[in-house]
């Protein structure tokens, strides 16, 4: 290890039995001589930067992009399946597709969280890229409901959750001090997943159709996929020492049992959080085209153009948003900005969607765009401080 290293920050592993060092050379009298405490006295470093560490968030924000950047684009799929694919299915039915999908999305990681922390994040992330892939693969074949489902809402979003919760991990076992900027800069990743494919989608629907623009992008997902596992790694030893067995793997329900409830509480927050960011992600594009009554037919071509763009502006806005509210966590809190930041998006859906819904006779798309980029740029928060928030 260099000179440099001793810049590092440090930290005791927590869950360590030893409070000094002092304490390591005593021997218990419980345990054999030939037992070596180290792994659970390990001092943790961060190193805060360097190149490792930024190829690590480059894994993740390629890692993020695959999985948020699916995420931030069902918009366009629910445009696509709603007006196209299954037009005589109902809007409860339809919704079942991507509730589900949100669904299977973020409760994976209740047991790939504890799986990333023994086993690391390379093995999940490779297990996410091929689900992601047969998932996106198969969507593009799909004609009938339950295909659909089965390809989209189960299968892509399995691979979502084991591309999403080890790329938000990873990048915390190298920083400490700048965290939410790294992580900032990770989840920008999605946002730019959320620019990247509706637009990509929008310019490929006239040309080659809905089957090999799901194709296109599958390869797309594929080149990123590749460059998340290959720099994606941890760095800070398993807090269960050395020996790792299948039970560590499962969910610790105990951290839910602090004595304050401050941990579920904020599990909750975090829940109902990301259940509202979905809500205009998905349904915005579909509100633009139902306002303008456009056909079926419509939803496929240049009418529909500015349906996808708003997807993209929004999630663009986003990028911004995820940037600065990292770095404003550094500086002021990550609770207080991240309560700043909802109340923002609170704002600006009462203030400008919920009148523009309401007075459907406006010639003018001026409340919808300022929603749209207020809530896209406070909404940069919701994902990018959630994990630090919940460290």
């Amino acid at each position: 290890m260099d000179a440099s290293d001793t810049s590092y920050k440090k930290e005791p592993l927590a869950g360590s039995k030893y409070s000094s060092p002092s304490d390591v050379e005593k021997p218990s009298p419980h345990l054999p001589t030939t037992v070596d405490p180290a792994p659970l006295d390990i001092e943790v470093t961060y190193p805060e930067g360097g190149r490792d560490a930024w190829l690590v968030v480059l894994g993740a924000w390629c890692g993020l992009t695959s999985s948020l950047g699916i995420y931030n684009t069902s918009g366009v799929f629910e445009v696509v399946i709603s007006k196209v694919i299954l037009p005589e299915a109902s809007s409860s039915t339809l919704g079942w597709i991507f509730s589900v999908y949100a669904f299977v999305n973020w409760v994976c990681g209740v047991q790939i969280g504890p799986t990333f922390d023994a086993m690391g994040p390379r093995a999940l992330i490779f297990a996410g890229t091929i689900c992601t892939l047969i998932g996106i693969f198969t969507l593009s074949l799909s004609t009938e409901y339950y295909q659909i489902f089965l390809s989209f809402s189960i299968m892509t979003g399995i691979g979502s959750s084991l591309l999403l919760t080890p790329s938000m991990g990873c990048v915390a076992h190298w920083f400490m001090e700048r965290r939410g900027l790294a992580s900032g800069i990770a989840f920008i990743g999605g946002g730019f997943g959320g620019v990247l494919f509706p637009l990509m989608i929008q310019s490929l629907l006239p040309q080659v159709g809905w089957g090999w623009s799901i194709r296109i992008l599958g390869f797309v997902l594929l080149l990123l996929c590749a460059i998340s596992v290959a720099f994606c790694r941890s760095r800070i030893p398993s807090r269960k020492g050395a020996e790792t067995t299948w039970r560590d793997t499962l969910p610790d329900y105990k951290i839910f049992m602090d004595g304050t409830g401050a941990m579920a509480l904020t599990t909750a927050g975090v829940l109902l959080t990301d259940l509202a960011y979905f809500i205009p992600i998905t349904y915005t594009p579909r509100y633009y085209i139902d306002r303008q009554n456009l056909s079926y037919d419509e939803a496929l071509t240049g009418s529909s153009a500015f349906a996808y763009q708003l997807l993209a502006i929004l999630n663009a806005a986003s990028c911004v948003g995820r940037y600065v509210a990292g770095d404003m966590a550094d500086r002021f809190g990550r609770y207080n900005t991240m309560i700043v930041s909802l109340f923002f998006c609170t704002v600006s859906i009462l203030g400008f969607w919920l009148p523009d819904i309401l007075a459907p006779d406006l010639d003018s798309y001026a409340l919808l765009v300022v929603f749209i980029l207020l809530f896209g740029f406070c909404s940069g928060s919701n994902v990018s401080l959630t994990p630090i928030c919940l460290d």
